[in-house]
């Protein structure tokens, strides 16, 4: 009798483990979709945020020598303290300084880099000249001269996430005003294109 209730209970056992092992397979795969429109739906709503970045890893110096047409050591980086207008943000940059004199400086800042933690793009001027609209690049962008110094201009571009700010100077008097514009703008498209 001890046999016959043990061999019961041991099939019993066998067959309550197979039952278990079905839903949870089957579960497992109902699941996955309910999980992923859910995430899908999260992300939807949620606010976008930047990726971490290094600001030296957007430009490498071939990127740069390719943009000016001349060789530039590794770049240097930097951080950036800036007040504009009453508005005050951070910046880490890199630096590109070369044996003619050339000088790049790209500065990048996010929304956590603004006083009030909200993304702006300050107005480019160069004391009362305005800055002049780039077209050409998938963002808001601009550009101004310095008017007491033509061999240095500013070029300024904001996307959703990042402002992006590079600043040249040509002291050696080898590139115009349009062609310094011209450069910092090809130099802006593989910036763009590394942050994603």
């Amino acid at each position: 009798m001890r046999i016959l209730l043990a061999a019961l209970a041991l099939s019993l056992s066998l067959s309550a483990c197979g039952d278990d092992d079905d839903p949870i397979s089957s579960g497992g795969a109902t699941e996955k979709p309910e999980a992923s429109s859910t995430t899908a739906s999260e992300t939807e709503a949620s606010p976008v945020v930047p990726t971490e970045v290094e600001v030296c890893e957007l430009a490498t110096e071939a990127d740069v020598e390719a943009a000016y047409g001349a060789e530039v050591p590794p770049g240097e980086l930097v951080s950036g303290g800036h007040n504009v207008n009453g508005i005050q943000w951070a910046s880490e940059n890199c630096n590109w300084f070369t044996e003619v004199g050339l000088e790049v400086s790209l500065e990048l800042s996010t929304a956590e880099d603004f006083e009030d933690g909200e993304l702006l793009c300050p107005e480019l001027n160069s004391f009362d000249v305005p800055a002049t609209p780039v077209d050409g690049l998938d963002a808001e962008a601009y550009w101004v001269n310095d008017k007491i110094d033509p061999n240095e201009g500013t070029l300024r571009f904001c996307t959703d996430t990042h402002m992006v700010t590079i600043e040249l100077q040509s002291p050696d008097g080898s590139r115009d005003p349009a062609t310094m514009q011209a450069q910092s703008v090809a130099l802006a498209e593989v910036v763009l294109g590394n942050l994603g």
